[in-house]
């Protein structure tokens, strides 16, 4: 057995709660929200940044039908900004919109300082910055960090962003700086970060350190080359970082990025990935298919006995916008509220100790 990390991220003694409580399946319902990397039509409205519901009833995961929310000029990594909006990446251009959920109403659209792929926030409850990220194609300029100053009020991007110059640590001269993902860690402050190229499993998967004076980051391979990390996402449940690039998707440990648990899903091409903070794990394959693992029983993704299920939910889905820890959907959706109740239910667990299997 190998114990949970401590939840630092959030509330412990609640997520302890959880965790003691999911020795069987927890239903949970909710909203997605993800991206097309080309426009589809679905229910009349002809877009790229969209919102889904999803239902898993402990034994069938269902999604609903797509609702048109805003058709940017260009789509792709997707998170949420202080203001509530969502911060949408322009693909290969050089720009993030902020696209409200509520109005559909798009804008501002802000210089990137350089193309735009994916976004990560430099903190979970104060984020001052946005970083973004090239991914080495398309246009937009060669620099393969940027970040956007994050504005108190509403909207929350409103200066164009500042390209960093992107290098490897002593030691690791000849590391790739194509960095496709990076993610920050609450747990310990760090930041994490994957460079597999698109349905490649090809990459790095180490630390990166930004200096936001200098403009600078700096990156420390754990492991070079072979790793199934282009998406890099946190999982508050288990304190672990998850990795995603074709058909794999890895847990792994923070200190050493080993590959704690591993599980592949046939016909993929994974691209982002998103954590609910239960034990549920979603991840968008540009194939269209959205898979989905239930693992709050065992805290393994790959672990024999978990639920999976991988649906189709957009012929041209890209990425989906994060569902805990920096970039998360602001307020709690209601199946996590029911979710978070039924767990209290159990509060004589609370002193449970939470282990893997």
């Amino acid at each position: 057995m190998r114990p949970r990390k401590p939840l630092l991220y959030g509330s412990a003694a609640l997520a302890c709660a959880i965790c003691a409580a999911g020795a069987q399946a927890d239903p949970v319902s909710g909203t997605l929200y993800f991206t097309t990397f080309n426009p589809d039509t679905i229910g009349g409205f002809t877009g790229n940044v969209w919102s889904d519901t999803f239902n898993f009833n402990g034994s069938t995961f269902t999604l609903g039908t797509p609702t048109g929310i805003a058709d940017t000029a260009g789509a792709d990594g997707l998170l949420f900004l202080p203001d509530g909006n969502l911060a949408i990446s322009g693909q290969g251009d050089d720009h993030v919109s902020e696209v409200n959920t509520t109005t559909h109403a798009i804008g501002p659209v802000v210089a990137a300082g350089t193309g735009s792929y994916h976004m990560a926030l430099n903190s979970v409850s104060a984020p001052t910055l946005l970083y973004n990220m090239w991914n080495g194609s398309g246009g937009g300029g060669s620099t393969a960090i940027s970040a956007l100053p994050i504005q108190a009020g509403s909207p929350s991007l409103n200066v164009a962003g500042t390209p960093y110059t992107v290098s490897c640590a002593a030691g690791h001269a000849g590391c790739s700086t194509d960095v496709r993902g990076v993610v920050l860690d609450p747990n310990n402050g760090k930041f994490y970060y994957g460079t597999a190229g698109d349905g490649l499993i090809n990459g790095d998967f180490g630390t990166v350190v930004f200096n936001d004076t200098t403009h600078t980051a700096t990156l420390t391979p754990l492991l070079s080359g072979g790793q199934a990390a282009h998406g890099v996402s946190f999982d508050p449940f288990t304190g672990d970082i998850i990795t995603n690039s074709a058909t794999e998707i890895d847990q792994r440990d923070p200190t050493t990025g080993a590959i704690i648990s591993s599980v592949t899903f046939a016909g993929t091409q994974f691209d982002q990935a998103a954590e609910d903070g239960h034990g549920h794990l979603f991840v968008a394959s540009n194939n269209g298919q959205l898979a989905f693992i239930d693992y709050d029983a065992t805290g393994l993704i790959g672990a024999a006995g978990n639920f999976t299920s991988d649906p189709t939910l957009a012929a041209n889905l890209d990425d989906i916008a994060p569902l805990s820890a920096a970039g998360a959907t602001p307020t709690p959706e209601p199946g996590s509220l029911a979710l978070l109740a039924t767990s209290l239910l159990g509060f004589g667990l609370l002193g449970r100790r939470c282990n893997r299997v």
